[in-house]
């Protein structure tokens, strides 16, 4: 099969009677005459034109490549949150470049560098978070997304974690609960320490409650050893809170094993709200964040970032849901 020969955008622009600047701008959504963009995506269609995005990046200052940072792959709270991205960036005519935590610090900047990304959505950043700090050091735009780092010079943007742990334990104070346990999120991480921090806080101000405090570290594996100990211990809590809704899913694994029967001996609260959450079998009572609208803001605030570097930094925080389903239960 003889390959077929490759069309330039000199040649689109020659053919639809219009300057190469102008194909430019028809692709990358510029403002152009309804009439001349019809004549140009007429050309594009009939060659089935494809811009290198290399030669784009030598036209402009813009490899139209975008970076997300992301920590666990398996969680299904990132794929939800990949796709919200690349559903943004599609629409930009954006590409993503993925980096998950099977790479180093290192390797993750080398090849975000080597790729020429126009910017960085980190979605799992830790304090004193080494690629975050690396990235802004080499001048490359950096939006921090779902997790928040204090001082860190980039727009952030996160749900708001303080108010779900209230929430959490508000709802289980309020079916009499008084032996209860946090699982507790990764350290470091701004998501488990603000959580964390307003459940504590509201538990304690009641008075009357024991609270046990055990690592999950955002990981299932460890939230499940962690109940199971919990369990077996000599006053098991009626009431655990997990920072999310995969250790919540360990916790409730866990409960089975032990044969402790959820919510009869054992309600169980999750954070996140991930779509598995609401399948009949799990039906877990957790706090909802708008995962998808956090992604979207955090494109959307890197986006305008590079049509306006010089703008002040940014800090939204987005409304959480309690959602109360069959994992909780009267004490």
């Amino acid at each position: 099969m003889t390959r077929r020969s490759t069309v330039t955008s000199v040649q689109i622009a020659r053919e639809a009677g219009v300057a190469q600047s102008t194909v430019s701008r028809v692709l990358n959504g510029g403002s152009v005459a309804p009439e001349t963009r019809r004549r140009v995506l007429e050309v594009v269609a009939k060659y089935d034109f494809q811009p290198s995005q290399a030669a784009r990046s030598l036209v402009g200052d813009r490899s139209g490549l975008i970076g997300v940072v992301i920590r666990d792959l398996t969680n299904p709270f990132y794929p939800v949150m990949v796709k919200a991205m690349e559903r943004v960036l599609h629409e930009q005519g954006l590409r993503l470049s993925l980096v998950t935590d099977v790479m180093t610090a290192e390797e993750g900047l080398a090849l975000l560098r080597r790729e020429g990304v126009d910017g960085v959505v980190f979605t799992s950043a830790l304090r004193d978070e080494p690629l975050a700090h690396r990235m802004v050091g080499h001048g490359i735009p950096v939006v921090l997304c779902h997790r928040t780092l204090e001082d860190f010079p980039a727009d952030q943007v996160e749900a708001d974690n303080r108010t779900a742990g209230r929430l959490a334990a508000e709802h289980l104070l309020g079916l009499g609960h008084r032996r209860i346990a946090m699982v507790c999120g990764l350290a470091g991480a701004s998501t488990a320490e603000q959580r964390g921090r307003a459940f504590y806080e509201r538990v304690r101000a009641h008075g009357d409650v024991t609270l046990a405090e055990v690592e999950g570290g955002y990981d299932y594996a460890t939230a499940y050893g962690a109940v199971r100990a919990l369990l077996a211990g000599a006053e098991p809590p009626t009431a655990l809170f997990c920072h999310n809704d995969i250790m919540a899913y360990a916790a409730l694994n866990a409960a089975a094993a032990a044969g402790v029967s959820v919510p009869r001996e054992l309600s169980v609260v999750g954070c996140d709200d991930v779509p598995l959450s609401a399948w009949e079998r799990i039906d877990l009572t957790t706090v909802r964040q708008p995962l998808e609208r956090i992604a979207q803001v955090g494109v959307e605030l890197l986006l305008d970032r590079l049509e306006h570097p010089d703008l002040p930094h940014r800090h939204e925080v987005l409304p959480v849901e309690f959602v109360e389903r069959s994992t909780t239960a009267p004490a």
